[in-house]
């Protein structure tokens, strides 16, 4: 899928856009663009997986979903990536005067996160396969079951705060909004 539909689907849209839309969404990427900041913090780790225990460092993560995500693995890399609380702002400011065109923002945010996050994926993709080692898919709090507050633990490891300005409610939800922590496997050979 391209990014211009899954801004679309985001924004609950069925079909082709008209003018109207288009308009709208390249109006709003422009928006974007000019608040936009991504950055990211990324760290190696050691990790062991016994049955549906994942033990990274010292942290232990029960959950059968990432366990068998990391099958094979023996390092992961701990990420956190974020768009920037400028563009919380902008969502913001924006709600106040226009929700379409704010869901519109958010749809678009919502897009450019992942696809921050799919090229740091590749880019490590592409540097382990030199060395003979398989990345693979990152897998965050909230999926499956590896339980969200686990979202502090990845934080804290990080020291995401700190380094990129990332912390989370006391519900465990990223601020800023668009903001990612994944777990990230790397194994030997092609998984």
């Amino acid at each position: 899928m391209n990014s211009y539909s899954d801004i679309l689907r985001y924004m609950g849209h069925k079909g082709e856009a008209d003018s109207k839309l288009e308009i709208l969404v390249s109006s709003c990427l422009e928006k974007l663009a000019s608040v936009n900041a991504p950055r990211h913090i990324m760290l190696q780790l050691p990790c062991t997986v016994k049955d549906d225990t994942v033990t990274i460092d010292l942290l232990i993560i029960k959950s059968h979903g990432l366990a068998a995500r990391l099958n094979n693995c023996t390092q992961v890399y701990i990420l956190a990536a974020t768009l920037g609380a400028a563009v919380d702002r902008l969502i913001a400011q924006r709600t106040k005067i226009d929700s379409t065109e704010a869901l519109c923002l958010q749809a678009c945010a919502a897009v450019q996160i992942e696809d921050y996050c799919n090229s740091i994926e590749q880019k490590l993709r592409l540097e382990s396969k030199q060395h003979g080692f398989f990345i693979h898919p990152r897998f965050s709090p909230g999926y499956c079951d590896f339980d969200i507050t686990h979202q502090t633990d990845l934080l804290n490891i990080l020291q995401a705060y700190k380094h990129i300005g990332v912390s989370e409610t006391k519900s465990h939800m990223l601020t800023p909004l668009k903001t990612v922590t994944a777990i990230i496997g790397r194994s030997t050979g092609d998984v």
